[in-house]
């Protein structure tokens, strides 16, 4: 039952419609063929009998004109007029008396019997007009002075004749009612069904984020009201959305603002790749110059994105800023930051950062992490190497004391630093870019500036995705020393 009613409210309404009226429409026409049939019967028996009662009358009277000739002449009149009868009208037609206390029975047709005369006399007792003794009987009399008269026919001819009219009359009743319910599920289907249908695909296309679509109708007031409702719900929606654009615009213009100057540096190149996955990013990144010419390089990554990571990508970024006002140590900045931010941001919103402290004049880089992605150094002509040194992210614990380590850098370096967002990216067939492509082409493109070598990785993750839209952050940062 459960699976039919599963089934039957995943038709359209337009089939539900059609069902539904058919089977109604079906319903009253058996419902009135029956009882039509009953009626019908019924009343042809009742015609039946009366039209045998007359003619029982008439031969009633023809029999008392007979009577004065004797015996003999009621038997010739009982047989001459039942032998004129035709089979084919009356079929089982048959004429017997009791008259004077004497039985008389037609023997034109071969139905003469006792047991003839017992079933007519008792089928013209009974109420039913029926008898069981020979079969059904339709039997019609005329009682008189002289004597009873009997005639009858065969209660299954008289059936079938009638059987026959209603047949014909069922066909006509049927293309009749065929022809209403095509009329019936044409009109429904014109005045709800289609309506019904252009709102279903209206409502479609506004889900698919279509607000230009109107619902028109003229079937009926409800469904108007309904087609005005679907109308007033999309212009909201289209307001909705066109103050959302105008919001998150605004909102991409703030973040965009607070993306550091990295031009114009001292003593070491930086460039940015900067790709939120929504107008708003959950991804930060910085470049913070601290006393005695050194820089410290920042770059985060807020669980999720959208809105509220960008929120809390902002509070890092103050939090951060604020830090590094007070020390220069990557340890202790993010041993302050992750403080703050257990304070103020909900749990559940964890966030990973790295920081580096370069030293352009003494050659020296500092650094510690938060769970973030393994920074890629490369000195000189070497093959680079990962920063591998971490902690617990932030927005865990807010005790949590991070590590820190100084190397010497020597000759020329750079440093290449990425979100998740890069590492992460996916092709159609659902590969991951990874690190060993972001050391291949540290490898292959040597001789460039940061902003060159930024540009090489774009073109090669755009290439890498092949049209696939990134569901993450894209940050990239790149910072060079020059040769001393």
């Amino acid at each position: 039952m459960e699976a039919f009613k599963y089934r039957w409210h995943q038709l359209p309404i337009s089939r539900q419609l059609l069902v539904l009226v058919n089977a109604i429409l079906f319903g009253f026409v058996v419902l009135f063929l029956l009882v039509d049939y009953r009626v019908r019967m019924d009343r042809h028996l009742n015609e039946k009998q009366i039209a045998l009662t007359e003619e029982a009358k008439t031969m009633y009277e023809s029999l008392l004109v007979a009577e004065p000739h004797g015996g003999e002449a009621i038997q010739n009149l009982v047989d001459n007029v039942c032998a004129r009868m035709n089979t084919d009208d009356s079929p089982g037609h048959h004429i017997a008396a009791d008259w004077r206390g004497l039985p008389y029975q037609a023997v034109s047709h071969g139905h003469a019997s006792d047991e003839m005369l017992l079933a007519m006399r008792s089928a013209a007792d009974s109420t039913l007009s029926r008898s069981n003794a020979t079969g059904a009987l339709v039997v019609g009399s005329f009682t008189g002075s002289a004597g009873t008269v009997y005639i009858s026919e065969k209660r299954s001819a008289v059936v079938g004749a009638t059987r026959r009219s209603l047949l014909i009359q069922m066909f006509e009743v049927l293309l009749l009612g065929g022809i209403t319910a095509f009329v019936v599920s044409a009109v429904l289907r014109q005045l709800i069904a289609k309506p019904i249908q252009g709102f279903v695909s209206a409502l479609r296309s506004v889900a698919a984020g279509d607000l230009s679509v109107i619902a028109r109708t003229r079937s009926c007031r409800e469904l108007s009201y309904l087609a005005d409702q679907i109308n007033s719900m999309t212009e909201a929606l289209d307001h909705a959305q066109r103050d959302h654009r105008v919001h998150m615009e605004k909102a991409r213009q703030i973040q965009q603002n607070l993306r550091p100057t990295v031009n114009g540096l001292v003593g070491i190149d930086v460039a940015e790749l900067f790709e939120p996955a929504d107008d708003v990013g959950g991804d930060y990144y910085d470049v913070i110059p601290l006393s005695d010419g050194q820089y410290l390089l920042c770059v985060a990554d807020v669980s999720g994105h959208g809105v509220p990571a960008a929120m809390a990508a902002t509070l890092l970024k103050a939090f951060v800023s604020e830090a590094a006002k007070k020390s220069s140590s990557p340890a202790q900045i993010l041993t302050d930051v992750n403080e703050r931010y257990c304070e103020y941001v909900m749990m559940g919103h964890f966030a990973t950062m790295t920081l580096l402290v370069v030293d352009p004049k003494r050659r020296q880089l500092t650094y510690a992490n938060a769970g973030h992605e393994f920074p890629f150094l490369q000195i000189g002509r070497e093959t680079p190497v990962r920063l591998n040194v971490g902690d617990l992210i932030l927005g865990v614990e807010d005790d949590t004391h991070y590590r820190e380590e100084t190397i010497q850098l020597g000759e020329a370096a750079r440093l290449v630093i990425v979100s998740d967002g890069v590492t992460e990216a996916f092709d159609p067939s659902e590969e991951q870019y990874g690190t060993e492509r972001i050391e291949q082409l540290m490898n292959t493109v040597k001789r460039c500036n940061a902003r060159e070598l930024v540009e090489a990785f774009e073109s090669s993750i755009e290439t890498f995705r092949r049209g696939r839209k990134a569901f993450d952050d894209t940050t990239l940062l790149v910072a060079q020393l020059a040769v001393v």
